[in-house]
């Protein structure tokens, strides 16, 4: 019964391990729209204007345009590089987040956990 629920545990705990520090940047468009990005998963979203058109990539896939803002990616389609006049970097292996406009962003030296920012986005 022990091994039973420490397994269980170890499970539930696994998880939240991999991006349980994962920093969600956000900042703001001169309209209102609000774009974020989380620095350890990639993971971004958006928000929208009153009366925005979205546009879409030819799969469909990721949205390329939400008003007048544009957007770019990787060649792989995966990692946004571009919001409007925001780049957005990577590190050496594309990974993490190091850069969100001017605010940059350290990591420990394993790239695991976030140790500062400097800077602002805009």
């Amino acid at each position: 019964m022990k091994k039973l629920v420490a397994t269980a545990m170890l499970l539930l705990l696994i998880p939240t391990l991999g991006f349980g520090q994962d920093m969600k940047v956000k900042w703001e468009d001169d309209d209102g729209r609000e774009f974020s990005i989380k620095v350890f998963s990639r993971e971004f979203s958006w928000g929208m204007a009153p009366g925005d058109d979205i546009k879409y990539d030819l799969y469909g896939k990721n949205v390329t345009k939400v008003g007048d803002v544009i957007i770019k990616y990787d060649l792989y389609g995966k990692s946004v590089t571009k919001v409007g006049d925001v780049i957005i970097k990577y590190d050496l292996y594309g990974k993490n987040v190091t850069k969100v406009g001017n605010l940059s962003i350290s990591y420990d030296l394993y790239g695991k956990k976030v140790t500062g920012t400097r800077g602002q986005v805009r």
